[in-house]
């Protein structure tokens, strides 16, 4: 039998933490509306209390999950839940979002890790309480405060913090939730400095290892995957082929419409400057910070590394090719990518000023809603295993230039890697790709990406599956088609179907900047996707500056694209 109940502290005692000589039952009965009060006093799930307050369905929103060891806890809960120093932990923050992606609560969860996972307390996509009754386990909820905080955008908000207990002795998790306060009123007795105090985040300066993708590796590959002990070809080091291999599953997860790419480039070398790094990073954080909210799907979000316009050469020759000056730039623009803190003060900025331009409450409320929960999702250590994936690492693509490299196809005799880059685009909207673009490419395990032309038919989609990718293996092949006039409706589906006939699973993505009317773009693409059972793989975005002598780029035009994308995905 499933036992849920609340304990209320016996008067007088101080709760955990020190909230001081009024007892969790006084801290709610301070609260001035009967809604706020019966919320916060409930012996039941918050979920259920909370849509009934909306009158409408709830979902959970992850925004990240963290394992930390419990020594970097606070006193609050490391002693709520009796841990030792060494314990492994689970920290996650998430929120209940309703239907028009309005956010109910932000919640933050310190679960103990070998009975989280015993207890289905890791499911990102269940609701804690929920996960519980399915396993039929015996709970009950010890509140520990109650109180008022503040909302991510600074107005004051209700909130309580609890443990849930399994059986009679065994703490599982320790929960606080704040309360969205359009929804539950946070109306309270005067409220002092120690009714805004109370300690229960972790200490994220201890304990803190370099980021992988941070280290520096050369000469051989033979602890890549898939390459059999063999050694790469002697490309420049900026990557190692694991993160090559780790965008090929990420791409292939795409082609089967469990994840969602964005990839954010540019026409002209202004837009790769390095006084454009900052935007440039912030509006790639915005648009899948945007989408990852939206469509509750992980986001693989890929930038453009500045290149030179030397033609590109056989693996052999490229490193001695590259000058000393370039190979330092994109180093450096790299080390940005993947190290630097992310922007979120812009991100924020650049979020609500986009929300401005909106008429539509939707679609303000949801761009204002993520700009408030990035900082909460920004709010743990780099090293950690980011959910809210918008805030990770960039992956990272290089543009073919024309080559003089032999046409002809060469066997392959082991595995090769372009170790400048994670994906090898292809081709631009005004430049057919060459053969010798496509011999380059196909003697690379680098995942690749190929802009079709106006005139591409679906003879060139089966030659590029089976030249590009003979083996078929997933998330290999991206595929991104030009978006302009009435053509591209009738055209969209054969492209599709001629990549279904041969069998080569391909991601297909969406570049809709330079269409006639970017929205009909978006909305015929993902509706030529459903029509063919083609999952919409992903959106290219050209980030450029808003004139030729600024570096401030034009970020509204872009966000204004993934706004459609979300609407139009919403809608199929």
């Amino acid at each position: 039998m499933t036992i849920t109940r609340s304990d209320p502290e016996p008067p007088g005692d101080s709760s955990v933490g020190g909230s001081g000589p009024r007892t969790a039952m006084q801290q709610i009965a301070r609260f001035g509306h009967p809604i706020t009060r019966r919320l916060l006093a409930t012996d039941g799930f918050t979920q259920p209390r909370l849509e009934a307050i909306l009158g409408t369905d709830l979902q959970v929103r992850v925004l990240r999950q963290d394992e930390l060891v419990a020594e970097q806890l606070p006193a609050t809960v490391s002693e709520a839940l009796r841990l030792a120093g060494p314990d492994r932990v689970i920290v996650r923050r998430s929120c209940l979002i309703n239907a028009d992606m309005v956010t109910a609560s932000v919640n933050y969860v310190v679960a103990v890790s070998g009975p989280a996972t015993a207890a289905g307390t890791d499911d990102l996509h269940v609701p804690i309480g929920r996960g519980l009754v399915s396993r039929g386990l015996s709970q009950r909820r010890l509140v520990l405060r109650a109180g008022v905080t503040r909302w991510p955008d600074g107005r004051l908000c209700a909130f309580k913090a609890y443990v849930i207990m399994l059986g009679e002795h065994q703490p599982l998790c320790y929960i606080r939730e704040i309360f969205n306060p359009s929804f539950v009123p946070p109306e309270h007795a005067a409220v002092s400095d120690e009714d805004l105090s109370w300690a229960d985040e972790p200490d994220y300066s201890r304990s803190q290892p370099a980021h992988p993708s941070t280290v520096r590796r050369g000469g051989c590959d033979a602890e890549s995957p898939r390459t059999d002990g063999q050694c790469s070809r002697p490309l420049p080091v900026l990557v190692h082929p694991r993160e090559s291999d780790s965008l090929t599953t990420d791409l292939a997860a795409a082609a089967r419409g469990q994840a969602f790419v964005v990839h954010l480039s540019a026409r002209t070398s202004a837009a790769l400057d390095a006084a454009t790094l900052p935007a440039r990073r912030a509006l790639a954080i915005c648009a899948a910070a945007v989408l990852k909210h939206g469509l509750d799907l992980p986001i693989v979000t890929i930038g453009q590394l500045h290149t030179n316009s030397e033609p590109c050469r056989t693996p052999t020759d490229f490193e001695a090719s590259a000058g000393d000056q370039e190979y330092h730039r994109a180093a450096a623009q790299l080390e940005y990518w993947r190290v630097a803190n992310p922007p979120i003060a812009l991100c924020t900025q650049m979020l609500r000023g986009a929300a401005d331009r909106y008429q539509a409450s939707v679609v303000r409320d949801l761009l204002i809603e993520v700009a408030a929960m990035l900082p909460i999702a920004a709010s743990a250590p780099t090293a950690s295993r980011e959910l809210y994936s918008s805030i990770a690492p960039l992956h990272i693509s290089r543009t073919v230039r024309s080559c003089e490299s032999d046409a002809t196809r060469p066997q392959l005799t082991r595995h090769e890697w372009d170790r400048s880059t994670q994906l090898l685009w292809i081709g631009d909207r005004n430049h057919e790709f060459t053969s010798q673009h496509l011999s380059f490419a196909a003697r690379v395990r680098n995942p690749l990406a190929v802009t079709l032309g106006p005139t591409a038919t679906p003879d060139d989609v089966e030659f590029l599956c089976r030249y590009l990718n003979p083996i078929r293996r997933p998330g290999r092949l991206t595929l991104i088609p030009a978006l302009s006039g009435t053509r591209t409706a009738d055209a969209l589906p054969a492209l599709f179907e001629a990549a279904t006939r041969g069998g080569t699973p391909v991601s297909w993505m969406c570049d809709p900047m330079h269409a006639d009317d970017p929205a009909a773009a978006i909305h015929t693409y993902v509706s030529a996707c459903r029509t063919t059972g083609t999952a919409p793989a992903g959106l290219h975005l050209d980030c450029e500056p808003r004139s030729r002598l600024g570096t401030g780029l034009d970020t509204g035009r872009a966000l204004h694209c993934v706004i459609t994308t979300l609407s139009a995905m919403w809608a199929s």
